[in-house]
């Protein structure tokens, strides 16, 4: 009995009796391993060519937007201010790291403390200044009054060496005051330093929403850099769908969300897969497409359609989309030859969920089986 598939108005189905019992891939340079015949009929499509566009569906969930949201600097949580489930509002603050203020605090203390210290030593020196000024004054006043030479001469001598006493202890306490205020300037540049740390110790909501997740309460250790808080923002959504390979994605010409009827457009985020994850089949679970536009009619636990959008391609060499097998490192049909069918393997382009187009691996007239 013999069956007949349509591709549009040009693709004639023939069908085939043959039978058999597992597969073989043509390779270059062997003869291909054909299926003998068993007497089962099986469906076929002739390949044939047409201008192939068209869109492709996927289901999606209409999801918030999730903010992740890290402190600066590592360190134990002293406080966290926020449950799972709270409502925040942007530039709350979340959580703080322990140690950050306190420190600060010590420093200007420490200053305090030193400020006071430098003044009564300060205070010292000038009093030790005055006492030998005081003392030049008599040696001066002595030696005015003094009758004879020999006694001027001494006299002079003391002056000469209390005058050079003066200007060392003056220089003592010039020094003195700018090594206090090196003590002073350095301590103020810690606590410049801790107050940056301290900054970077808190953590504030950069949107309003609601906290989904946390990383733990006080005494918690964190990481720099690393994810503390997860807010979710209902006012912002986005769609879910199951993985969309790069490969689906790059031969779309746009991408359009479908929300109650109403279309808009979307971007997709754009997802590392390394070529070692590719090899081992370990794909990501999902794919996430934004909304273009800063306002849509989507409510966030609703479901929407994403559909990827292809540039019609002119004359292209088509097989139905059930023909095509694929395996991780390959695309492939069965080519059907006589009472055989050989696999072949094939480079596919443009798909659509009906047809998939041929570059290369098969001509037109060929015949295929078609996966009933």
């Amino acid at each position: 009995m013999k069956k007949k598939i349509q591709i549009g108005v040009v693709l004639a189905v023939v069908s085939m009796a043959v039978c058999g019992c597992g597969n073989s891939t043509q390779n270059a340079g062997k003869v291909p391993e054909l299926i003998e015949a068993v007497g089962v009929d099986m469906d076929t499509a002739v390949v044939t060519r047409m201008d192939l566009s068209g869109v492709t569906s996927f289901s999606a969930q209409i999801v918030p937007k999730i903010e992740k949201m890290a402190f600066l600097s590592s360190g134990s949580i002293d406080k966290m201010n926020v449950l799972i489930g709270d409502k925040v509002k942007k530039g709350q603050l979340l959580a703080t790291l322990a140690g950050g203020s306190g420190k600060v605090k010590a420093l200007k203390e420490e200053i305090a403390s030193l400020k006071e210290e430098n003044e009564g030593t300060n205070q010292q020196s000038k009093y030790d200044i005055d006492m030998l000024q005081e003392n030049l004054n008599d040696l001066k006043k002595q030696a005015k009054a003094a009758k004879s030479g020999k006694q001027k001469t001494m006299l002079k001598s003391q002056i000469v060496e209390k005058e050079e006493d003066i200007k060392i202890a003056k220089l003592k306490l010039e020094q003195q005051k700018e090594l206090q205020q090196l003590e002073i300037s350095q301590k103020e540049a810690d606590i410049k330093e801790a107050q940056k740390s301290t900054k970077n110790s808190k953590l504030y909501s950069t949107i309003d929403g609601e906290v989904i997740s946390t990383s733990g309460g006080s005494g918690y250790m964190v990481q720099g850099g690393s994810v503390a808080i997860q807010v979710a923002n209902m006012d912002a959504p986005r769609l879910k769908t199951a993985y969309v390979s790069d490969s689906k994605l790059a031969k779309a010409s746009s991408y359009v969300a479908i929300v109650d009827g109403k279309k808009y457009k979307v971007e997709v985020e754009e997802q590392e897969v390394s070529r070692q994850d590719i090899e081992m089949g370990n794909y990501p679970k999902n794919s996430w497409f934004d909304f273009a536009a800063d306002h849509v009619d989507a409510k966030v636990g609703g479901s929407a359609t994403i559909e990827l959008y292809t540039d019609t391609v002119k004359d292209a060499l088509v097989v139905p989309a059930n023909a095509v097998y694929r395996s991780k490192e390959e695309s492939y049909v069965y080519l059907v030859e006589g009472d055989a069918k050989t696999k072949t393997i094939v480079k596919t382009g443009t798909e659509t969920d009906a047809y998939i187009q041929i570059e290369s691996g098969v001509k037109e007239g060929d015949v295929v089986y078609v996966e009933g």
